[in-house]
C-alpha cells in the first residue's frame, strides 16, 4: 500500500469555534492511517482539549505568532516560519482551513510548489479582508490553490463570485457523529438554547429586541452559552430590557448531549452562516430551529426541521411564539431536523470528501477506512 499523503493543515487558531472543532475532528478519522497530519496555527490561541487530542493522536502543532500580536503585523513574523515549518515537514498538500489562514500560507505553497487547498465556510469572507496585507493574498491564494471546498451551496458561490474557476470548487458538507434523537425535556416550562460566541455578527442583540416583544401563552426560558468579548455587553442588554428573570448569559459548554437534553429548540438569528455547526448538532439531538434566512441557514434547517425568519425582530418574534405554544409542532420538526442531519451532515461523508480534494490536488491515493 502507499504511503499516506503528508498533510500540513493551517487554521487561524483552535479555540473552541465550530471551524475548528470540525478540523480537529477531520483529523482524528484520518490520521496517521489515511493522512500523516501535521497542524499549523497562526496563533497560540489554543483549546487544551484540542492540544490534548492531537498530543494523543501524536500529531505536531507548529504555534507560530503569539495571539498578542496585532493581526496585521501577523504575516511579518508568520510567513518566514511558514517557510520554515513547510521547508521541514514537505507536505504533498497544504490545506488551509479559512481565509487568514490562506494569506498566510499562499507565498510558502507558491515558492516551494506545494499543492494548495482551501477550506472556504464564509458566505462574506472574513473581517481581516479590510487589510489589504490580508485580503490581496486571501484573493490570489483562492484564485490559485488547486481546490477549493465549501461546506454550502451558498459558500461556493461566494467563492465563485471572488473568482474561483467553478471547476476547482467542491462541496464538502460538515460532518458530524449520528446520535439518538433525544426525548422531550419534562417540565411545563420551554427551554430555548442559543449556542454562538459573543460576536456581534452572531444576532444576540437581534434576539433579545425579539424577545422584548415575544407574547406567548406558555412558560418559556432562553440559555445563551458561548465565548467572546461582547459577553459583558450582552448580559448588560439582558438587564437593560428586564428580561434577567427569563434569560441567561452563559460561557461554552462542553458537554452538548446535556445542553440539549434539557432545552426544547434551537434559536441562531445570525448575519449570516456558512454552515451553522450549532444549528447541525441541535438537529441531531432531535431538535427544531429558528434560524435566520440566509447563507447556508436553509440547507441545515430546511421546511421539515424548523421555522426560517427574516431579520425582523417582530417575525422572529412570532415564530418563537409558534415553537413555544405548539408542542406537536416542535416534535414534528425536531423529528425532520433529526431525519435532514443524519442524511446530510453524515461524518463519513465529511471525512471522504475532504480527502478527495487532497487526492485530487496532489494525486496522492490514500487508503480505505478499512486499512
Amino acid at each position: 500500500m502507499p504511503e499516506p499523503p503528508r498533510v500540513l493543515f493551517a487554521i487561524g487558531g483552535l479555540g473552541r469555534g465550530g471551524s475548528e472543532r470540525q478540523l480537529v475532528q477531520l483529523i482524528a478519522a484520518t490520521h496517521p492511517h489515511r493522512l500523516r497530519a501535521t497542524v499549523l496555527t497562526l496563533s497560540t490561541v489554543c483549546d487544551p482539549d484540542h492540544a490534548a487530542q492531537l498530543r494523543e493522536l501524536g500529531v505536531e502543532l507548529i504555534q507560530l505568532a503569539p495571539a498578542r500580536i496585532p493581526r496585521a503585523a501577523r504575516p511579518a513574523v508568520s510567513v518566514p516560519r511558514v517557510f520554515a515549518a513547510v521547508r521541514r515537514t514537505r507536505p504533498d498538500a497544504i490545506y488551509a482551513w479559512l481565509e487568514e489562514a490562506s494569506a498566510t500560507v499562499f507565498p510558502a505553497a507558491w515558492a516551494l510548489r506545494a499543492p494548495l487547498v482551501i477550506a472556504r465556510r464564509s458566505v462574506c469572507g472574513s473581517g481581516v479582508e479590510k487589510l489589504a496585507v490580508y485580503r490581496i493574498p486571501i484573493h490570489l491564494a483562492e484564485r490559485q490553490a488547486r481546490i477549493v471546498t465549501g461546506n454550502s451551496e451558498p459558500v461556493l458561490a461566494e467563492a465563485e463570485a471572488r473568482g474561483v474557476p467553478p471547476t476547482r470548487l467542491r462541496l464538502v458538507r460538515n460532518g458530524h457523529p449520528r446520535v439518538e434523537p433525544l426525548p422531550e425535556p419534562d417540565g411545563a416550562e420551554v427551554a430555548l438554547g442559543y449556542v454562538a460566541n459573543y460576536r456581534a455578527e452572531k444576532g444576540h442583540e437581534r434576539l433579545l429586541e425579539a424577545l422584548s416583544l415575544l407574547q406567548a401563552k406558555t412558560a418559556w426560558r432562553l440559555d445563551m452559552v458561548g465565548t467572546g468579548q461582547m459577553h459583558a455587553q450582552v448580559k448588560r442588554a439582558i438587564a437593560r430590557r428586564g428580561l434577567s428573570q427569563r434569560v441567561t448569559a452563559g460561557t461554552q459548554i462542553t458537554d452538548i448531549d446535556a445542553f440539549w437534553r434539557t432545552h426544547h429548540f434551537a434559536v441562531l438569528l445570525s448575519d449570516d452562516e456558512g454552515s451553522p455547526n450549532a444549528l447541525i448538532e441541535a438537529a441531531m439531538r432531535g431538535r427544531p430551529a429558528v434560524g435566520t434566512d440566509g447563507g447556508g441557514t436553509p440547507e441545515v434547517v430546511g421546511e421539515d426541521g424548523g421555522l426560517l425568519v427574516p431579520h425582523d425582530p417582530r417575525e422572529i418574534a412570532d415564530a418563537l411564539r409558534r415553537l413555544i405554544d405548539d408542542r406537536e409542532l416542535r416534535v414534528a420538526l425536531g423529528c425532520g431536523a433529526h431525519r435532514r442531519a443524519l442524511e446530510m451532515y453524515d461524518l463519513d461523508k465529511f471525512v471522504d470528501g475532504h480527502l478527495a480534494a487532497i487526492v485530487e490536488a496532489t494525486g496522492c491515493r490514500v487508503r480505505g477506512r478499512s486499512s
